[in-house]
């Protein structure tokens, strides 16, 4: 989880840092200079020196607007920095005189908006003001501390808080595209397909899709996990999670058995829509016939089936588990056939599925007591997306 949040959300700010965000620039003129020195090394916890050259450059080209995102972006990696401290400072100022000069001009603008509006609208965190500004600073930062955290279970409940808490304020703000795209990043670190889809329709709407290499990324990610089609995300939230390969391991009664390393079970959607897992072996292609089915009913709980070999010389037998007892080759086998689980347990993140079958025997009769102290623990552990055959 700590790798996967990192890669998200702290690699989409370093990406916003290099280029230009999607809001409209203000004009205007500031003294401020946070050039760095050409000879000056870049010190520990400081932004390096080409990214404070391009923030300079913004500075210099009168584009506060882009400036400011990249220093709130910059603040995030490096919030020790005092030249983007001074810089925050110099570019809020800077950005309300700004404000005070376009206020004539500002009826015309909003007539424009309400014909062709701009790509994004939307107010800087200097903009807001009392409680507001201390909620969009406390939402900003609680996506630095998740990608700080090193547990993986409280990076996952700041990004569930930040989620929740962002949606009360977007309601408000809906044009703050900074909040969006890390509602994006965040939805994909949390397996959120519904916030993936809301943050990328509001992208989209603002013009990401013709925008810069940032956003891009996140439409790229959101795009491959179907999170930019509302039947994909319904379907997605349906059984999309189940879909992919699984690690496979298993234990008998309170013994762990050495059976199952380096075993897969390959999940796919069968010919009838529903789920089907492929057996595969270590170094093996996955088998062509099913031994798992899995019925999705609406209230989108699964009805799990193994099939259990009638005998060793069952037809129908698709390879991979067998629970057999040892006294049993070459002869009929109780229970047979497909067999639903005694039990069955998903994990609260659904990386983890845990079933229990009874072992098979050629006398149930007199083993039905030491079958019931001895049942098989199945556990399926999620590795990857790919379904491979």
């Amino acid at each position: 989880m700590k790798n996967l949040t990192k890669s998200l959300i702290l690699g989409f700010i370093l990406a916003l840092m290099y280029l230009p965000p999607l809001h409209a620039q203000t004009g205007g003129s500031t003294s401020a200079d946070i050039r760095p020195s050409a000879a000056s090394p870049t010190a520990s916890g400081q932004a390096p020196d080409e990214v404070m050259k391009k923030l300079s450059d913004l500075v210099h080209a009168g584009k506060y607007a882009e400036a400011q995102q990249l220093t709130a972006g910059l603040l995030l990696a490096y919030p020790d920095d005092q030249r983007l401290v001074k810089a925050k400072a110099l570019l809020d100022k800077s950005r309300a005189a700004a404000g005070t000069a376009n206020a004539a001009s500002s009826s015309n603008q909003q007539a424009n908006d309400a014909v062709s509006p701009s790509p994004v609208t939307g107010m800087s965190a200097g903009q807001f003001t009392g409680l507001d500004k201390v909620e969009y600073n406390a939402l900003i930062e609680m996506t630095r501390q998740a990608q700080q955290n090193a547990d993986g279970e409280q990076q996952k409940a700041s990004l569930k808080q930040f989620m929740s808490e962002s949606s009360v304020f977007l309601q408000k703000y809906p044009g703050q595209m900074l909040l969006w795209q890390l509602r994006a990043a965040s939805a994909l670190s949390l397996d959120d397909a519904s916030g993936g889809y809301e943050a990328g329709q509001k992208l989209l709407a603002a013009g990401a899709a013709d925008s810069n290499d940032a956003n891009l990324q996140l439409l790229a990610k959101l795009k491959i996990k179907g999170w930019l089609d509302k039947q994909e995300v319904e379907n997605y939230k349906k059984y999309g999670w189940i879909l992919g390969t699984w690690s496979v391991s298993w234990s008998i009664g309170d013994k762990p058995d050495q059976h199952g390393e380096g075993d897969k079970e390959v999940m796919m959607r069968s010919e009838t829509g529903e789920v089907e897992g492929h057996f595969q072996a270590k170094n093996s292609r996955a088998n062509k016939r099913p031994d798992f089915k899995g019925k999705i009913r609406d209230s989108g709980e699964i009805s799990w089936q193994q099939y259990m070999p009638t005998s060793d010389n069952d037809p129908e037998a698709p390879g991979g588990h067998s629970f057999v007892v040892n006294d049993a080759p070459g002869k009929q086998r109780y229970p047979s056939g497909w067999q639903a689980p005694s039990s069955y347990f998903v994990s609260e993140d659904k990386r983890t599925m845990t079933m229990e079958f009874p072992r098979q025997t050629p006398k149930p009769k007199r083993d039905a007591e030491w079958i019931a102290q001895h049942p098989v623990t199945l556990v399926l552990e999620k590795i990857s997306d790919a379904q491979s055959q």
